[in-house]
């Protein structure tokens, strides 16, 4: 996987002296090792250079070899750490019961998402503003970022480099594994900007599954559309932009209670719940007095998260009573 290399080399290139990208697959830089020249300091003679699909470095001053694994280790022995995990990480089982509070895979996400400015949305101003206007609950604050400037970002995986995201304020949110490794993140933009969501996925194999490293499968699972939606639910998870027709590969159906807006006038929805019904889910199909369209602007409606739970608890159907359900809610008209 060398885009995992050039990601990480990406990450620490700008540490060095003289630092220059030569091409796609040719880094230059001062040498950390013999420092190149005292008496000349526009003098780097160090290179990263692909070979074997893999980084190799070389420093043609002092004749330092290595891999790019040995060089980001001498470098920074942290971030080798989280390097390693995303280059060679193997699957576990699907459906390990318990909830996983941290990881070290987790905590090396974290310095991540520091490297590229992100901090915690509590302890950002504008972040905890909007937290506040969309009355998200604050024991859930401490799972999310903020950063200022979302063209960062970019930095987080070399497929992303040549995007241009703007440069406005966004809500970060974090998307994990099962086992603590960091795959994604969603930025939430904090002001008017028409690109709500600003989504980066930094691993094609994996689900991008919005709470799934604390969700604890011995519970009841509700399954939201949205990450924000899931976030005045008790141990939830949100689908976020993944497939549904797999979301039976990520949690037991036995365990899980769908939830999806309230928009019953759209054919994707509708075609979306009857696939979950048919692979076993039990869905939520929300009462006709509810007329907001997704969690969040039921909450900010007037309606307590413990009232809207118990709403999904009194309206979740399985099977044929699902379907028929299902028929009379797209029946809605307005």
């Amino acid at each position: 996987m060398l885009w995992v290399d050039k990601k990480y080399l990406r990450l620490i290139s700008s540490r060095f002296r003289n630092s220059k990208w030569k091409n796609e697959d040719l880094l230059n830089h001062a040498c950390p090792y013999c420092g190149d020249s005292e008496k000349n300091p526009h003098k780097a003679r160090g290179y990263h250079f692909i070979y074997k699909e893999t980084f190799i470095y070389k420093c043609h001053n002092c004749g330092e070899s290595k891999s790019f694994a040995s060089f980001l280790k001498e470098q920074d022995n942290t971030l080798w750490k989280q390097y390693c995990v995303e280059k060679f990480y193997k699957k576990k089982p699907q459906f390990a019961t318990a909830a996983i509070v941290t990881s070290p895979q987790s905590n090396l996400g974290h310095k991540l998402l520091d490297q590229v400015g992100c901090i915690k949305a509590a302890e950002a101003p504008k972040a905890r503003d909007y937290l506040r206007l969309r009355k998200i609950p604050s024991h859930k604050w401490d799972e999310l970022y903020y950063i200022e400037n979302c063209q960062a970002l970019s930095q987080m995986d070399y497929k992303y480099k040549e995007r241009v995201f703007g440069n406005d304020p966004r809500l970060v949110i974090p998307f994990y594994t099962r086992q603590g490794r960091l795959i994604g993140v969603s930025g939430r933009a904090l002001n008017n900007n028409k690109l709500r969501y600003l989504t980066l996925k930094f691993d094609e194999n994996e689900p991008l599954i919005y709470g799934l490293r604390t969700v604890d499968y011995n519970k009841k699972v509700y399954v939201t559309e949205g990450p924000i939606d899931s976030l005045f639910l008790p141990n939830s998870i949100a689908v976020a932009g993944s497939d549904f027709a797999k979301l039976n590969t990520i949690v037991p159906t036995e365990q899980a209670v769908v939830v999806f807006d309230n928009e019953p006038r759209a054919p994707e929805i509708v075609k979306k719940m009857n696939q979950i019904i048919n692979d076993g889910f039990e869905v939520c199909i929300w009462p006709k007095w509810i007329g907001q369209k997704d969690i969040n602007d039921m909450v900010l409606n007037g309606l307590s998260p413990n009232i809207i739970e118990d709403t999904i608890n009194k309206n979740k159907f399985s099977g044929l009573k699902a379907k028929m359900a299902l028929s009379d809610w797209s029946k809605v008209s307005g």
